[in-house]
């Protein structure tokens, strides 16, 4: 078993990126995104849906970037997989497996709806169904960074594609609205619902909240064994056929839009507490 390469493609496309250049402080964030971004899903497919939260390289993969092309502004990446890597997931299905893995995991950082297509990417999404909400939430920054050009000017659009092949994701300023967020942590309320999955590792979540009539994602604001515990009663209750609802304390992370993306939850409160 040998190494194996991936490479995608990212064009801007729309105001001075069709002269093949886009201005230096934005090429700087969009460069910068544009690693973070490679790096984290590379590292997480490459180990076993480890995120990782400090470091900025990858385990078991290296990305490497291209010389411009002439003629417009898009950047080509390669990702080199490790033997043991390419291994694990198969020589012959690496490829398709990754772009699965990329699009399911850049496209829920943007908002927008994907289902994975090949079997191991959905036996990821299966075991740790929170899984995809924390990867969400470590791309959000990086995501930002990328869209630095159409954050500079509007009429840009800018796709992720595949080498010879059709363009799978679209970048607009919906996009960059959703990764742009502000945290109202000073209007902390509390609100009623109940926790549908938790992660006591990771302390992420999902919750439905009777207030938006919808799931969303959430993360504890601090480790506390308390609160994990409610967490998990609230969620098992539901299991058991009980409603599991309590009392959350949250700040909602809202995006530029207004849009409720995810709560991140200070307290939690049995129902006969209130």
């Amino acid at each position: 078993m040998s190494e194996k390469q991936v490479s995608l493609l990212v064009r801007i496309e729309g105001g001075v990126a069709d002269e093949g250049r886009i201005d230096l402080h934005d090429a700087a964030g969009f460069v910068n995104g544009l690693a973070r971004a490679t790096n984290i899903v590379a590292h997480a497919f490459a180990n076993d849906g480890d995120i990782r939260r400090k470091a900025q390289g990858a385990h078991g993969a290296k990305a490497y970037l291209h010389s411009s092309r002439k003629g417009c502004f898009e950047e080509q990446v390669d990702i080199v997989f490790e033997d043991k890597v390419v291994a694990d997931v198969g020589h012959s299905v690496l490829t398709n497996v990754f772009w699965d893995f990329l699009t399911w995991t850049w496209s829920a950082a943007i908002g927008a709806e994907y289902e994975p297509q090949t079997p191991r990417v959905r036996r990821i999404s299966e075991a740790n169904d929170v899984f995809i909400d924390e990867i969400a939430d470590m791309l959000e920054a990086p995501m930002k960074s990328l869209h630095k050009s159409l954050e500079a000017d509007r009429s840009m659009t800018m796709y992720l594609s595949r080498p010879r092949g059709d363009d799978i994701i679209k970048f607009t300023h919906d996009s960059l609205d959703y990764v742009t967020t502000r945290e109202e942590l000073t209007e902390t309320k509390y609100i009623t619902g109940n926790v549908t999955r938790f992660n006591v590792l990771s302390n992420h979540g999902r919750i439905y909240s009777d207030v938006e009539k919808r799931v969303l994602s959430f993360v504890l604001a601090e480790s506390d064994t308390r609160l994990s515990g409610l967490a998990i009663t609230s969620m098992q209750a539901k299991n058991d056929g009980d409603d599991g609802k309590m009392h959350f304390k949250v700040g909602k992370i809202i995006s530029a839009q207004g849009v409720t993306k995810r709560y991140k939850v200070y307290d939690i409160l049995p129902m006969d507490d209130s």
